[in-house]
């Protein structure tokens, strides 16, 4: 089982190192989705793993942070861009085309940025990614020897997922101000549990659709923002108003499917939500 979870582990960061070698001055959607996708799971594992390393570790993720963050805008720009274009009709909206033009003016810029810090950056972090990989061998090694004298089977995702699992139950009452903040926490339990293989079906179902509801809030209401600034408010009135009540909308489903994922599994042992070593 060690073996594997070190596989696991050691995957993405290979895979983000192949990438901010590669990526292109202009990427395409699904290069951007991977580099974020890579970026969330090294910021988990750094801190499900390597929770005393860090120095280093802040070391790491200061090299990193341009880049992603540089990235993430890029990868809003390409899921707004999508949900403007579902507010057109058959006959032309001048709003809505004004609206695309400053979303793809914004995507390009984004793009040229993100190429910016990835050519500034880029080489530093793939050798300290390089160094990160080494040493979190090394630290499964040992775990891997600890664990052939251990018979209790205790294993590193374990305490990990707990962790992340009590800051989820004890959360305050969920609302549009700390919801965002809650979905991290949720992102960071899924990769915890996905790269030791250790969460049960329906567990991880659910808490892939609690994330993927309140990011589409977020990005509905990251869209309604922009759109406020762009557009005339009485030309574009009836483009705003279906803005602001997808917005509503996606904002009353999230919350009702973070707290049901809450009841479900997470107001008892965590023997209902992960599966055994």
């Amino acid at each position: 089982m060690m073996e594997l979870e070190f596989d696991n582990v050691r995957r993405p960061i290979r895979q983000l190192r192949k990438l901010l070698k590669s990526l292109p001055s202009n990427p395409l959607v699904k290069d951007v989705q991977e580099l974020r996708k890579r970026a969330r799971r090294l910021e988990t594992i750094i801190t499900a793993y390597m929770p005393d390393k860090k120095k280093r570790n802040r070391r790491l993720l200061k090299t990193l942070k341009p880049v992603f963050k540089a990235a993430g805008v890029v990868r809003d720009m390409d899921v707004m861009t999508t949900e403007a274009r579902g507010l057109g009709s058959r006959r032309r909206n001048d709003s809505v085309t004004l609206l695309l033009e400053h979303l793809q003016a914004m995507r390009i810029e984004s793009a040229g940025k993100l190429f910016e810090q990835v050519s500034r950056h880029g080489k530093a972090a793939r050798r300290r990614l390089k160094e990160f990989s080494s040493e979190i061998e090394e630290r499964f090694e040992r775990k891997n020897a600890q664990r052939a004298a251990d018979t209790t089977g205790n294993q590193l995702h374990v305490g990990a997922a707990n962790k992340l699992m009590e800051e989820l139950r004890d959360w305050p009452a969920l609302d549009a101000e700390n919801l965002h903040a809650f979905r991290i926490k949720v992102k960071e339990l899924r990769i915890v549990l996905k790269l030791a293989e250790a969460a049960k079906p329906d567990f991880a179902d659910a808490l892939e659709k609690v994330k993927d509801q309140i990011g589409d809030w977020h990005d509905w209401q990251q869209l309604r923002m922009i759109a406020e600034n762009v557009l005339d408010r009485r030309e574009s009135r009836t483009t705003l108003e279906k803005i602001v009540a997808m917005e509503s909308s996606k904002l009353e489903q999230a919350l009702a499917d973070a707290q049901a994922m809450r009841t479900s599994y997470l107001g008892g042992s965590s023997e209902l939500t992960i599966a055994e070593a």
